[in-house]
């Protein structure tokens, strides 16, 4: 990928996550702590960690992403949990395929791992791979289930 198009990305990615934070934000709560709440935590613990991934391909610096992965895992562990003792999800949109939804949120994990691993290993054309597929990911999502 070439440098002109990865800082169209970085700058596109900037207003995408000021979007994404208030589409999160007009999510509704089903109750406090319930579904929708985690799910608006792994949102913006996406964002943040979306912040760094960007600042550590910049700098060439791998080593930024390591320490900011656990608040990511944190919040996806709780919203994980919510859905299998079977917390009530709303979606802003398209509550009938809330089975697509899961299909694409896995998706992005595994997307997420594979990042993860390439960043452990310091392999920044791997990382600026999947922080493009993890940001597609993100568009097609918020496309099909947010307002």
């Amino acid at each position: 990928m070439n440098r002109k198009r990865f800082n169209l990305i970085i700058l596109f990615v900037g207003g995408v996550f000021g979007t994404c934070l208030i589409g999160t934000s007009a999510m509704s709560q089903t109750e406090p702590g319930g579904g929708m709440v985690l799910l608006r935590q792994e949102m913006l613990a996406i964002e943040e960690l979306f912040e760094i991934i960007i600042d550590a391909v910049i700098f060439e610096n791998m080593e930024l992403i390591k320490p900011q992965i656990p608040p990511f895992h944190e919040a996806r562990r709780k919203f994980e949990e919510a859905m299998s003792t079977g917390q009530k999800i709303e979606l802003p949109k398209n509550q009938d395929k809330l089975k697509e939804f899961i299909k694409l949120d896995n998706k992005f994990r595994k997307k997420f791992e594979a990042l993860e691993e390439a960043a452990e290993k310091v392999q920044k054309e791997v990382v600026k791979d999947q922080i493009h597929k993890l940001f597609d990911a993100c568009v097609v999502c918020h496309e099909r289930f947010r307002k």
